[in-house]
């Protein structure tokens, strides 16, 4: 049988390995959203971006210009738009109506730049991911569940405790990292921008739900947000040395068509980081919430097992914890037995515990001769 195609691929293949999961389960739904959904996320607008900006000889026409124009216009960035030729291109511009002169103009140099800022995101998407699977972790679900006996998982159950505790909270420590490694996304895509992705997304939906009013002329009075960090419509100013030893001023009215996706697609970024790092924030109040407080640890996993398995277990939060992660990645009736074989050594280690106790009050009796 021939082959799959994608195996043909070995580019993509390569790619997509970043996105499969582990052969058991190591996190939880809210994790996965982070070193899987964000990083699809990120990389749909690295390779769309990249191929648009590197791949596309359209990625800047400038009106009159030749190619030395346009590269020229592309790698220095545009500025100052005069009135007269704002909106005779596409109409989506840099609002300059509250500069003092046009040397105060805003450079936009930085869609060059783009693709190796994603980069860098996808890199913060995965690194909290890559820092618990590789370091911090230790292969513990595996090495627990390498044999499955269940008297055997049970053992290994009680010969892993001592590190339970530490496992739950180096867990929530990469949690913790995944909202920060979001925060810094956001800080450093908002200074390559220019301060204005910060509150991108709430300028672009106060936009869209806005009355629109239009002016005299058939404008609208109201500047879209989408044009102040993406314009399609740009100027470019090229000063060459001329051979009177003066200089000779070129200025070009350019579009960018690639700012329509760009546009859309940090919208749909600023709307993806904000949604997560509020479920980020609610999950790490969780998890704080099963460390400090066992019982509700214990819920959790009575709502995944047969109830009356714990009933007789003196289990902590880590304890819980762990055994969450057992029941995600063993089959049910495997696990209920594992419960079981737990419950009976459980038993056995608290008679032994008490036996050893009674032996060790017991009055010694007295050795003096008679």
């Amino acid at each position: 049988m021939a082959p799959p195609v994608i195996n043909r691929l070995p580019i993509i293949s390569n790619l997509l390995k970043w996105f499969k999961g582990d052969e058991l389960t190591i996190d939880n739904p809210l994790f996965r959203l982070h070193h899987q959904a964000s990083t699809f996320v990120i990389m749909f607008g690295l390779l769309f971006i990249f191929l648009e900006n590197h791949l596309d000889g359209r990625a800047i026409i400038c009106q009159g210009g030749d190619q030395y124009a346009r590269s020229y216009c592309w790698i220095h960035g545009t500025a100052y738009i005069r009135p007269h030729l704002q909106g005779k291109a596409t109409g989506c511009f840099v609002d300059q109506s509250k500069i003092d002169s046009p040397e105060d103009a805003p450079v936009t140099a930085y869609y060059l730049w783009l693709p190796f800022l994603l980069t860098f995101c996808f890199g913060f998407a995965k690194f909290p991911r890559s820092i618990w699977r590789n370091f911090l972790e230790g292969n513990m679900i595996r090495n627990i569940i390498q044999d499955r006996d269940p008297s055997t998982i049970a053992q290994n159950f009680f010969d892993f405790r001592p590190r339970y505790a530490r496992y739950h909270f180096y867990f929530g420590f990469c949690e913790f990292l995944n909202l920060f490694m979001v925060f810094l996304s956001v800080v450093i895509t908002d200074a390559l921008l220019l301060g204005k992705f910060w509150t991108y997304g709430r300028e672009v939906l106060n936009y869209i739900w806005s009355v629109k009013h239009v002016g005299e002329d058939g404008k609208y009075l109201t500047h879209d947000p989408m044009c102040e960090l993406f314009p399609t419509e740009v100027a470019c100013y090229i000063r060459i040395g001329a051979t009177t030893g003066s200089i000779d001023r070129s200025n070009y009215l350019c579009i960018l068509s690639n700012n329509l996706f760009n546009q859309k697609y940090f919208l749909v970024l600023w709307l993806w980081w904000l949604s997560i790092s509020i479920l980020s924030v609610l999950g790490i109040i969780y998890r704080l919430a099963r460390i400090a407080v066992p019982d509700l640890s214990r819920s959790i996993l009575m709502r995944r097992v047969k109830a009356w398995r714990l009933e007789n277990l003196e289990l902590t939060g880590a304890d819980c914890f762990v055994l969450d992660m057992l029941a995600v990645n063993i089959p049910h009736n495997i696990m209920d037995q594992v419960l079981a074989e737990i419950g009976k050594k459980s038993l056995l280690k608290a008679d032994y515990d008490s036996v050893d106790n009674h032996n060790q009050t017991l009055p010694l009796k007295s050795t003096t001769a008679l």
